[in-house]
């Protein structure tokens, strides 16, 4: 009878109900529009900036983000889901061992005529239990747990792009800052030496007090502009240090040394919105949530149907403990065991009516992130090919500033002007000077923004190195 059972369940081992899941296709563009150059995306893509601190901060960041281990420790706690998942489909056993005392009632019938002895009751033996799972109910669940496991794998590479973005655009900012106050610096120091002059000259009976108060208003203009910047790269510093899980003061010696001017690419190697779907954790994970809806939708199908089961006892029972080993204590059950529903009151088609709910709007997710994936690749890229154009005609503002602000000095120092049309250009100057440095900030951080929209930071072949360590 077991082996004629255990051949039907092998029969029925692939009757599973619901429907299999099959990965949607989506649409996408052949190319994105804006995107220029190589067309395979860098993992490594930080490193365009050329600048070794960056590099160094971004493996700092890899290897001891608080993040990046707490995704690694739900990683493992996902696992073990899994095997709890598939636990009831193995074979499940249990062993014990009682004794009892017992002394039945006096006062029932004759009970007073014909008083019972206490009596005493050994057992010790071993249960054990496999349920078939001949419809696929607990193997639905292990791919649900699977796939659950894929979305916090996803949620895991999507902190990791999330941390080598920050890192990077706040490395940016911080660098972008410390430009900013070197220009006001060396503008201060002009304006000092300015206003030197102005000083002797109004001394001299040769210029009036207007011009000098006017240079001293704009060198102490220019100085209220120095706390601000000093804040914001003070705060770079502290956002660095706490993605790396560090102290800010460990970070100071690093970001000094290694110095320099970022160097930026003149194009973007975006790949294919093809590739950008298959890359970006967030549409990964959704398509991973999809399948983690059909799989537990097929599994609330799965409830309707019977359950069987194989169960099988082996034990020793004795009055007497010196018996309990005795052959005649020997007991056994050996036997299938079926459960099958018949009136929950619709509970049933309800679940199955909520799962197919479920698995529907997880597909509306899916194409949604898919959408808004190509459309943050999209916008980044137009903000970054416009950052460029602002720069090119700053650069050239500029130029035009430089020139005339020393047309402005020659025509003073040879008595045709006054020091106001020097002053003039002079602050003219300053603020476009401002505004470059602020727009090669702005450039950096939209080229950040460019390569975390694009999925940027870990290999879909090799997987994200950062987390494979852990894992």
């Amino acid at each position: 009878m077991k082996r004629a059972l255990m051949l039907a369940a092998l029969a029925l081992a692939g009757c599973k109900v619901g429907d299999d899941y099959r990965r949607p296709q989506l649409e996408a563009p052949a190319r994105f529009e804006l995107a220029q150059g190589e067309t395979q995306l860098q993992t490594r893509w930080w490193s365009v900036f050329q600048d070794p601190a960056l590099d160094a901060l971004v493996e700092r960041a890899l290897a001891s983000n608080l993040d990046l281990k707490l995704a690694a420790s739900r990683l493992r706690e996902a696992r073990a889901v899994i095997t709890i998942a598939g636990g009831e489909a193995r074979p499940q056993a249990d062993a014990g061992g009682s004794f009892a005392r017992r002394e039945a009632s006096t006062e029932v019938a004759f009970g007073q005529f014909f008083p019972p002895d206490p009596n005493s009751f050994h057992s010790l033996g071993f249960r054990a239990s496999w349920e078939l799972d001949v419809f696929g109910r607990v193997a639905r669940g292990v791919e649900a747990a699977a796939a659950e496991y894929d979305m916090v794998r996803e949620d895991a590479r999507a902190t990791l792009v999330m941390v080598c973005a920050e890192v990077a655009r706040n490395y940016v900012e911080l660098r972008g800052f410390e430009q900013q106050l070197e220009v006001l610096r060396a503008d201060l120091a002009v304006q000092v030496d300015t206003a030197g002059l102005v000083r002797s000259r109004v001394q001299g009976g040769l210029e009036d007090e207007l011009a000098l108060a006017r240079i001293e208003g704009l060198i102490a203009q220019t100085r209220a502009q120095l706390p601000q910047l000093e804040r914001e790269r003070t705060a770079r510093e502290n956002a660095l240090a706490t993605l790396l899980g560090e102290w800010p003061r460990e970070l100071v010696e690093l970001l000094a040394r290694e110095r320099r001017p970022l160097a930026l690419p003149s194009s973007v190697a975006a790949g294919l919105p093809t590739e950008l779907l298959e890359r970006r954790p967030d549409v990964r994970r959704a398509e991973r949530e999809l399948a983690r809806a059909c799989a537990l939708s097929a599994q609330a199908e799965a409830e309707l149907y019977p359950r069987l089961s194989l169960v099988g006892a082996l034990g020793l029972e004795s009055q007497r403990l010196d018996d309990l080993f005795q052959s005649g204590a020997r007991t056994w059950t050996l036997g299938p065991s079926v459960t099958t529903p018949l009136f929950r009151g619709g509970l049933l088609r309800a679940g199955i009516e909520v799962r197919s709910a479920q698995e529907e709007q997880a597909l509306l997710r899916y194409q949604r992130a898919a959408l808004e994936a190509l459309r943050d690749a999209e916008t980044t890229l137009a903000a970054w090919k416009r950052a460029n154009e602002r720069v090119d005609e700053l650069e050239q503002a500029l130029v035009a500033n430089r020139r005339a602000e020393e047309l402005a000095r020659q025509r003073y120092a040879s008595g045709l002007e006054n020091f106001l049309s020097v002053l003039d250009a002079r602050r003219q100057l300053l603020a476009t000077e401002n505004e470059h440095a602020a727009a090669n900030l702005q450039r950096a951080s939209a080229l950040v923004a460019v390569y975390r929209a694009l999925g940027g930071g870990w290999d879909v072949e090799a997987d994200a190195p950062a987390l494979a360590r852990r894992d």
